[in-house]
């Protein structure tokens, strides 16, 4: 035996070695770096994104009929950040689409402005995702966030939308331009400047 075994109790010399531990995915620290990216787009939208509400012209058969079309916009002239959105996007099964807004289109550019990279989700089923995961984190685009799902969610419920609407339309509805009408109110900025103080080091309030 040797002296280093011999300075050894009994005991830790019959204990087993360490058993291996085998390695594998946290599904915790997955959950947690998710919410991370979903609060993360949530900012991004509140401060770069457009919730676009629209109603569009378009043929059903031999006529034009108004059709709903909602669209979350986000444009901005760092790719990285349309990248990480991208990622997200992916990750969450969204259907979405790239454009280029080039500042040469406007009569009044300013030297220092740049070409823009927008994404875009168009598909009524992609937007209805992308917002119930985000809506929770939204701030200043709360609002016009769950006013958005609602009109998707009703329009979705209304039995004829396409080619066999016939005699109806969801657009020509009183509930559907109410639903039109309380996102075009959200556009409108509710800041009174004749009510509004200077102060510091306190929450802003009107």
């Amino acid at each position: 035996m040797s002296k280093l075994a011999e300075l050894k109790p009994d005991y830790l010399l019959e204990q087993p070695g360490n058993p291996e531990i085998p390695k594998r995915k946290n599904a915790q620290v997955r959950s947690i770096s998710r919410e991370a990216d979903i609060a993360w787009l949530a900012g991004i939208i509140d401060g770069e994104g457009n919730l676009q509400a629209t109603v569009q012209e378009k043929p059903c058969g031999q006529i034009k009929r108004p059709y709903f079309e909602p669209k979350l916009r986000i444009t901005n002239t760092d790719v990285r950040m349309i990248k990480k959105i991208s990622e997200i996007y992916v990750r969450e099964g969204l259907v979405f689409f790239y454009a280029i807004n080039h500042v040469s289109r406007y009569k009044n550019r300013m030297p220092t402005w740049k070409d823009q990279l927008e994404i875009t989700i168009g598909s009524k089923n992609s937007i209805l995702k992308a917002l119930r995961i985000v809506t929770p984190y939204l701030v200043s685009k709360r609002r016009k966030a769950e006013l958005m799902l609602n009109t998707i969610e009703w329009v979705h419920a209304q039995p004829y939308r396409g080619r066999n609407s016939a005699g109806s339309n969801y657009a020509e509805t009183a509930e559907f331009q109410e639903y039109i009408r309380l996102m075009d109110e959200e556009r409108k900025d509710f800041i009174e400047p004749s009510t509004t103080i200077r102060r510091a080091r306190e929450i802003l309030s009107w």
